[in-house]
C-alpha cells in the first residue's frame, strides 16, 4: 500500500509544534484529539510530490522548500501544491498566510476552501502576489453559497465550517526564475473558544527591546495608512533587518483594497525577507508565549482615548481614536499591582512617544479582532534576504546647488511632482524621497534617524537647498537620500557636505 506523507506544524493559540500526519488510501488521519485553530505547513521535505503537487519539486539548496520543476534547464510556467484537508474547530472566519520568495517575473497565489457538514465550498483566492510586481486581493470573488472572501478574510456565509484545505499556485514568466515556497498556513477564529478570555496560564514580566517608529512623521502622503508596514518593520528590524517603513509599504500595497493593511500580505512581506511569519487568531496567552520566546507581536486594534466616546474601546494613554489600526506588542509588566502591556504604537507624534504602556484589561478590549502577526526567527540560510533591495545612485547638482538630477549607471531616472504627491489611489509610480544627515546621533536602525522629505521640480530634479541644510546642520558631513519606489529597488545616493561650497 502506498504511504503518502505531508509534514506540517500545528498551533493551538501560539503553542507551535511539528506533527507528521500519515495519509493512507483509506484517508485515515492520526491527529491530535484537540483541534488546533492554526495549521502551518512549513516543511515540504516529507511531501509525496506525486500526490500533493503538480509540476513542483523540492528546492536543491533547501529541501524543506518547494520550487517549480525544470524541463531542459528551464522552469515550467506553473505548478501547484494542494494540502490534505485538515480538521478545525468550528469557525466563521479563516485567514491564510504564506512565506515565499518571488524573483523577477514570478508570483504565488494562495487559495482555500472550507467544508461544511460534508459539503466543500469553491476555492477562494487571496490574489496573485509578488514582491516584484503590483499585487492585489481578489476584485470579484467566486459565486459560492457556502463562503466568500473579502480582502484577507474568508467568511462562512451560513452555518459554520469544520474543515479546510489550502492550495498554492507558483508562477513564472521567466524560465530562468522560480518562486520558492517556504510556508503556507490557515488560522480560524473558533466559535466555541472565547479568545477574549484571559486564563493567565502563562506568566511573563518582560519587555523585548524593539525600535519604535511613529508613522505620523513618515512621508506625509503615506503616513495616514502605513500602520501595518510600520509595525512589521519594527518587528523585523528588532532582529537583523534595516528597512524603512516606506520601503516596506511600497512593497506591500494591495491595489484592490488600495491600502497597506492586508493582513496576509503584511506577514508575507516579512516572510519574503527571510522571517518565518504568519497571521493567526490567538489570545493574550498566545502573546505572552511569543514575548517569552523573545518575539514582539503585531495586533489589530480599535480604541479611543476619550472615556466618553461610547463607541470605541477606551484605552487610557492612547493617542487618539482609531477604528482600525496595527501596533506592536513588545512585552508585559506590572506596575503598582496593575497589569500592563508594553507596545510600540505608531499612532504617535514621535518615535520616542510610540513606546507606551496600556492597561492590560483595556488593551484586551481594544484587541477585539484577536488577529496577530506572528513574526519569528530567520530561516536558516536566507540571511542575504534580510535587508531591503537597494541600489547605488548618483546625484548631479545644478549650478545653484538647489536641484539634483538622479542617475543610475549614467541613466537619468524620471521623476515628476505627481509621483511624490499622489495619494488616492496610490499607483505604480508612487515614490518617496527621504533624506537624513549624519549630524552626530547614534541609532540602532536607519529608520530611527530624523528624516525629511524632498520634492522634485518640473524638470524632474530633486529639490535640496544645500546652503540652507548646511546652515541648519553645521555638524553634518554627509546627506544620504533614499528614493523609495513602488515594487522596485530603493535608490540610495550620498552628498558630502564638506565638498560643497557654503
Amino acid at each position: 500500500m502506498k504511504l503518502s506523507k505531508f509534514l506540517f506544524g500545528t498551533t493551538i493559540g501560539l503553542a507551535a509544534g511539528l506533527l507528521t500526519l500519515y495519509y493512507k488510501q483509506d484517508q485515515t488521519v492520526h491527529a491530535p484529539a484537540k483541534k488546533a485553530n492554526t495549521k502551518i505547513f512549513d516543511d515540504f521535505s516529507a511531501v509525496d510530490l506525486g500526490e500533493f503537487t503538480d509540476h513542483l519539486t523540492l528546492a536543491a539548496a533547501d529541501p524543506a522548500a518547494l520550487v517549480l520543476e525544470q524541463n531542459e534547464d528551464e522552469y515550467v510556467s506553473e505548478g501547484s501544491l494542494t494540502t490534505p484537508a485538515f480538521e478545525l474547530p468550528q469557525f466563521k472566519q479563516l485567514v491564510a498566510s504564506w512565506n515565499a520568495l518571488t524573483p523577477d517575473g514570478t508570483a504565488v497565489q494562495v487559495e482555500a476552501r472550507i467544508n461544511q457538514a460534508g459539503r466543500w465550498s469553491a476555492w477562494h483566492s487571496w490574489g496573485k502576489w509578488s514582491t516584484k510586481a503590483l499585487s492585489g486581493s481578489v476584485k470579484h470573488d467566486r459565486q459560492d453559497s457556502l463562503a466568500g472572501i473579502d480582502t484577507d478574510t474568508l467568511t462562512v456565509k451560513a452555518g459554520v465550517g469544520d474543515k479546510a484545505q489550502l492550495r498554492v499556485h507558483l508562477y513564472t514568466d521567466n524560465p530562468q526564475q522560480t518562486p520558492v515556497l517556504k510556508l503556507v498556513a490557515a488560522s480560524v477564529k473558533p466559535l466555541h473558544q472565547d479568545l477574549m478570555v484571559d486564563s493567565h496560564e502563562v506568566t511573563v514580566d518582560k519587555v523585548v527591546a524593539t525600535p519604535a517608529y511613529s508613522q505620523e512623521i513618515r512621508d506625509p502622503k503615506l503616513a495616514p495608512g502605513i500602520c501595518s508596514p510600520t509595525t512589521v518593520s519594527m518587528a523585523i528590524n528588532r532582529q537583523n533587518a534595516d528597512i524603512l517603513p516606506e520601503e516596506l509599504a511600497l512593497h506591500n500595497l494591495d491595489t484592490t483594497y488600495n491600502g497597506f493593511g492586508n493582513w496576509s500580505f503584511s506577514t508575507a512581506a516579512a516572510g519574503s525577507m527571510g522571517y518565518r511569519s504568519y497571521t493567526a487568531y490567538t489570545n493574550i496567552d498566545g502573546l505572552r508565549r511569543q514575548i517569552a520566546a523573545g518575539y514582539p507581536v503585531g495586533v489589530s486594534v480599535q480604541y479611543t482615548n476619550n472615556p466618553d466616546n461610547g463607541e470605541l474601546p477606551y484605552v487610557e494613554n492612547a493617542t487618539g481614536d482609531t477604528t482600525g489600526h496595527l501596533l506592536l506588542v513588545t512585552g508585559f509588566t506590572k506596575l503598582n499591582g496593575i497589569d500592563y502591556v508594553a507596545v510600540n504604537d505608531s499612532y504617535a507624534d514621535s518615535d520616542a512617544d510610540a513606546k507606551r504602556l496600556y492597561r492590560l484589561d483595556q488593551f484586551s478590549e481594544a484587541w477585539h479582532s484577536r488577529i496577530a502577526y506572528i513574526i519569528g526567527a530567520n530561516y536558516r540560510g536566507y540571511e542575504r534576504l534580510m535587508q531591503p533591495n537597494r541600489e547605488s545612485a548618483e546625484l548631479t547638482a545644478s549650478d545653484e546647488q538647489t536641484a539634483f538630477t538622479l542617475r543610475v549607471a549614467g541613466e537619468t531616472i524620471s521623476l515628476t511632482p505627481q509621483m511624490i504627491h499622489q495619494t488616492d489611489p496610490v499607483d505604480s509610480k508612487a515614490t518617496t524621497i527621504a533624506y537624513t544627515l549624519d549630524d552626530g546621533g547614534q541609532f540602532e536602525t536607519t529608520a530611527q534617524q530624523h528624516f525629511d522629505y524632498a520634492d522634485v521640480d518640473d524638470e524632474g530634479r530633486i529639490k535640496l537647498n544645500l546652503a540652507e541644510i548646511k546652515q541648519a546642520h553645521p555638524n553634518a558631513n554627509t546627506l544620504t537620500i533614499y528614493v523609495v519606489r513602488m515594487v522596485a529597488p530603493t535608490l540610495v545616493a550620498t552628498i558630502l557636505l564638506t565638498d560643497q561650497d557654503a
